[in-house]
Order: C-alpha cells, then structure tokens, then sequence
C-alpha cells in the first residue's frame, strides 16, 4: 500500500506564520487594556473610548482590507508587509508615549491636556497597518499551501492564538511592574520591531502568483478601480447584505470582550488583571478547536453558526445571575485560591463562551458565504466575509460604552444603584435577533433554491 506523502510547506509559509505570531502578540499585548488606557489614563469618556477602539481601530482593521488586499498584490507582499509594520511600529510607539511627548508639543497645561489628536493619529497607524497585514499574510498562506491549504489555514489559525497567548502574557508582567502605558512602548513596539526585522531580511515573497487557474475558475489580480466597483456589486445583492447585518449582531456581542467588559471587570475590581481574565478566549481555542471542528463538521453551515452564536448569546445571559444572586456583585469568592468577585467568576464562563461560538460560527461563515454566492462570483463574495465584523466593531464599540456609561457610570455619578440587567439583556437580545435573522434568511434561501 502506498503511504501518504507528508505536508510540506516552503520556508515562505513558516517565516509569514512567524510574522503573523509577532503581530498578533504585539496586538494582544494592549488589546484588553486599550479602552482602560483611554479612559483610567488619559482621561477619554467610556464611549469615546469604545468608539475609537472598536469604530476606529477595528473598523479600519476588518474594513479597510478590501483596499488594502488589492494594493499589497500590485506592489508586492513583502513592500506592503515593510510599510504596515513600520506604521504599526510608530503608532504603538505614539500612542505609549503621549503622555511624555504631547504635552510640550500641544502647549497645553496639565489640567487641561487633551490627547485626542495623537490617539488618533497612532490609532490610525495601527487600523491601517493591521489593514495591510491580514491579506499579505493570508495570501501568502494560500500561495505556499498549495493542495494542503486546509492544513496551512489550520497552522496559521493556530499561530493567531498562540500570538494571543503569549502578547497578553507578556503584557500581565509589563503592566504590573510598569504600568499600563508601557504595555505599548515595551510589549507593542517591540513584537513589531521584530516582526519587522523578520519582513525585511527573512521574507520572500510567495513563489506562486495569483493570476492562475483555482477550483477550475480563472483567477486574476483586481485592479482598485474593481475593487472599488465589486463593493457595488455586492452591496447590490440586498438578500446578501441582509445576511451580512445578522452576521454583524453576532459580532456586536463579541466585540464587548475588548469594549464593554474590560470596563465592567474594572469597575467590579479597581485592579483587575483584565489580560488575565480575557486570556480565557484563547486558550479555550489552542485547547479544543480540534474537537469542536470535529463535532460540527457534520453540520449544515446555518446550524453551526446558530448554535455558535447561541452558545455565545447564552454566556452572555449568565452575567445576569450574579445580580440575582448577590446584593454585591464586587462580593470577593476564592477560585483556584485567587480571591475574585463573584460577577468575574461569571465573566469568565462568558468570554469562554465566546471562544466556544467563535470556533462553531466563524469558520461555517466563510463557507455559508461561499455557498450562497452566485456562480462564478465566489471570490468577490469572499472578499467581503470580513465586512461583518467591521460592520459589529463600528457599531458595537461605542454601544458597549454607552451602555456602561448610561447603566452604570451615570447611575454611580447620581448616587444610585447601577442597573447591571439590562446591560446584559441588551447583548444578548442582540445576540437572539442574530439567530432568528439567520434562520429566516436560511429559509427564504432554500426555498428560493427549490
């Protein structure tokens, strides 16, 4: 019997995995303190804090590659990975130093310091950045995989959470022996400038192009004059716009783990490692994504993704049981001798939940997208499986501060009781309109196939 020949990837697979590991942890290294940051330190309100976090940044992250994927394939993955990290590079760098440097630039006196225009300055260094990142990185993926490109997206997914891992690792030991902002000056920048280094003299760029024949289809490098014009085109297929919008209610709810509840954890502990408690959603994704792909692949795409963002609606719900349980949600439990409030032990099960619905729904969404496409458009479609997210983040960063800052910053500034139900009501509402969105666009669909 002959044995199967063994995957192998060239040197241009692992060296762009390497890059990704590096940018992931330098993103994560500031990624659960960044609304902090704005607020404890520079003074931001709650929901501006959470518009530039989550409309700004990930706006610019998940939005602009369409753009940006088009640019990096005229002028070359290895140019356009050098600029992003170079721009990345500057604005963590910026945005950990605007406390020293601002201040003698602006003019302004202590007391009346704002630091809006550097925050966004470095903000949108690191939106665009990332921007150019992601297509280089995941072309390169598909262009040195080959026929195991199951495997090679398998390995890079990986690499994005042990990037997770290790980036909010790092950033727990720097923040508490340093203080938050050098969490960008001494975590951020310097994964960068590492990555950089890897970009510049490691490198290559894919031996394989892209104009070439795949799944039997002609494939061709867009110019930006059609990518701008395939936004139209897809926008104009109102049954697949609807499906985006109840996709982004599913993002709505899993971008509060980097808006909404770092400013809850803070607010039921002063000092809470928020690192530490987010560090959750990774390692429940490096620990069983295995076996959840195993228990769904068997699965229609719709029913794996409801019971995905189900699962996520569900962990969302069980924040409300703290304030029916407790009179002092902040009220302090051993857990694995940690001392934590009792609403972290909860906290805890939801951003868990998040992981769990994350690896149920987001790969079946690409595939569903990819299934729901008309003939010979598959790719253009794809290219905008993204646009939920920045469709959630734009929308839902600034949601979750809101809420916080009508239910609970108000209420305490007032001298009443926050009201914590309606918070999480709220989410998870979103989360059921999501799910019920998805089932009826599924229906129309499959009779409209009959």
């Amino acid at each position: 019997m002959e044995s199967k020949e063994k995957a192998r990837f060239p040197k241009t697979f692992w060296t762009a995995n390497t890059i990704e590991l590096f940018e992931r942890a330098a993103y994560y290294s500031m990624a659960s303190f960044m609304v902090i940051y704005l607020k404890e330190v520079l003074g931001m309100s709650p929901t501006f804090a959470t518009f530039l976090n989550g409309s700004l940044l990930w706006g610019l992250i998940y939005l602009m590659p369409i753009v940006s994927g088009t640019l990096a394939d005229r002028y070359g993955f290895k140019r356009s990975l050098s600029l992003s990290f170079l721009m990345l590079f500057f604005g963590y760098l910026i945005m950990g130093n605007v406390q020293k440097f601002w201040p003698a630039i602006s003019g302004s006196r202590a007391a009346t310091i704002n630091y809006t225009i550097p925050v966004v300055v470095a903000i949108v260094l690191i939106g665009l950045g990332g921007s150019i990142v992601k297509p280089c990185i995941a072309g390169t993926i598909q262009k040195t995989s080959g026929i195991y490109a199951t495997l090679g997206f398998g390995i890079f997914y990986m690499v994005i959470n042990i990037g997770s891992i290790t980036g909010r690792g790092v950033s727990y030991f720097i923040r508490t022996g340093l203080g938050l902002p050098a969490i960008f000056t001494y975590a951020s920048t310097v994964f960068i400038f590492i990555g950089l280094l890897v970009v510049l003299f490691i490198y290559r760029e894919p031996e394989y192009v892209s104009d070439g024949l795949k799944d039997g289809q002609q494939v061709k490098k867009k110019t930006l004059k059609e990518a701008i014009l395939g936004i139209f085109i897809v926008l104009g297929n109102l049954k697949f716009v609807f499906f985006l919008v109840v996709i982004a209610l599913f993002w709505f709810l899993y971008v509060q783990l980097y808006n909404l509840i770092p400013l809850f954890l803070r607010h039921i502990d002063p000092n809470a490692p928020v690192e530490l408690y987010t560090l959750a959603n990774p390692l429940m994704i490096v620990c069983f994504q295995l076996l959840i792909t195993r228990l769904v692949k068997k699965w229609t795409p719709v029913k794996s993704i409801l019971l995905g963002v189900g699962v996520t609606t569900a962990g969302m719900l069980l924040n409300i049981f703290p304030v029916l349980l407790y009179s002092d949600i902040s009220h302090r439990v051993s857990l694995a001798g940690l001392v934590v409030p009792i609403a972290g032990i909860f906290l805890l099960v939801s951003i868990a939940s998040m992981a769990v619905g994350e690896m149920m729904a987001s790969p079946r969404i690409y595939e569903y997208i990819g299934r729901i496409a008309p003939r010979g458009e598959e790719g253009l479609y794809l290219g905008y499986a993204n646009l939920p997210v920045a469709i959630g983040s734009i929308l839902g960063g600034p949601l979750g501060g809101a809420l916080y800052q009508k239910h609970i910053a108000d209420p305490l500034q007032a001298g009443q009781s926050p009201n914590y139900i309606i918070i999480w009501a709220i989410i998870a509402f979103l989360g059921l309109c999501s799910m019920a969105g998805l089932a009826i666009y599924d229906r129309l669909l499959a009779r409209d196939k009959t």
